[in-house]
């Protein structure tokens, strides 16, 4: 299949782009090389990586604001991964995430219908479903942040596209992703950071959420999945299976790195997440979604790529 991704210099698109390419597919790659979470640099490093040892296609736009008429077709998918991710920046930077998530999906929608491709995979999120996330898809949908809000909007807009042209696409939610090439701003590979650095490690509250955290290689696997076997209008929790708190995450990592963490304690943010337990029932029967990686051995794993 010839196989179009935005968002491919990120955390997720990254790992994917890599793993389609080695399963003989071609992949043209998109991504803005945006800085708002961290620095540009780290994501055109990874672009780099992976032209170097891959036949790899790659533009650089922003799909939000540019002409994409030079992205030449046929298409046989698209899986949207590029979005603005964090649930705290979002309160003060809600225009930036608007168009990052909400306005950049409904153009690659449109690019969608007027190339005819025949599947559109969506990149979603747990934080649609708000603070306490326990059960399937069908649980009751209550964002508690600016960036849940609009990643849910972008899931409506295929909705209502679809109802009044021929779209087909599927929708992946994805739990606490983790693994090597980790974002700098999330939660692990912070504390991974400062524990191997003797630092303090920042704890939002008490330390007692809890996160069904999910390795990024069998996120990539779900994703993949559902471009051919992902039904029509649905949804899918794509999680790791355990859910894990942010205590015995920092005591995991200590006792990994092999050095004893010196933890201090904040206030929680508006919008963090209480607890995340998803079930990917639907995904294992549709999907055939089955995940390898417990949460240590993911750890282990992304701990040897940052720390070395």
């Amino acid at each position: 299949m010839r196989i179009l991704v935005t968002g491919a210099a990120g955390f997720i698109g990254s790992n994917l782009v890599v793993q389609l390419i080695k399963d003989g597919h071609t992949v043209v790659g998109v991504d803005s090389y945006s800085d708002v979470l961290y620095s540009s640099s780290i994501k055109i490093d990874r672009i780099s990586k992976i032209q170097k040892t891959h036949d790899f296609e790659f533009h650089k736009l922003d799909i939000a604001a540019d002409s994409m008429q030079h992205i030449g077709g046929p298409f046989d998918a698209i899986v949207n991964e590029a979005a603005l991710p964090g649930q705290i920046l979002s309160w003060n930077r809600f225009d930036a995430y608007s168009q990052n998530n909400l306005t950049s999906t409904e153009r690659m929608i449109q690019f969608c219908l007027k190339h005819s491709i025949p599947k559109f995979v969506q990149a979603s999120t747990s934080s649609v479903y708000g603070t306490i996330v326990q059960g399937n898809e069908m649980q009751q949908l209550l964002p508690a942040s600016p960036y849940g809000v609009t990643k849910l909007a972008a899931e409506n807009l295929l909705y209502a596209y679809a109802q009044s042209y021929p779209l087909d696409f599927s929708i992946v939610r994805y739990f606490s992703v983790f693994g090597p090439s980790q974002r700098p701003d999330m939660g692990i590979y912070k504390f991974i950071d400062s524990i191997s650095h003797g630092k303090e490690v920042v704890v939002y509250g008490d330390g007692t959420q809890r996160r069904d955290c999910t390795f990024v290689a069998d996120i990539v696997a779900g994703t993949i999945s559902a471009i051919t076997r992902g039904k029509k209008a649905q949804i899918y929790n794509l999680a790791g299976g355990t859910d894990v708190s942010v205590l015995e995450m920092i005591t995991l990592c200590a006792e990994i790195i092999g050095k004893d963490p010196v933890m201090k304690f904040v206030n929680r943010p508006p919008g963090d997440q209480l607890i995340t337990r998803a079930d990917y029932s639907k995904a294992k029967q549709h999907l055939f979604y089955d995940p390898q990686f417990s949460f240590e051995s993911g750890l282990t794993a992304q701990i040897e790529w940052q720390v070395g």
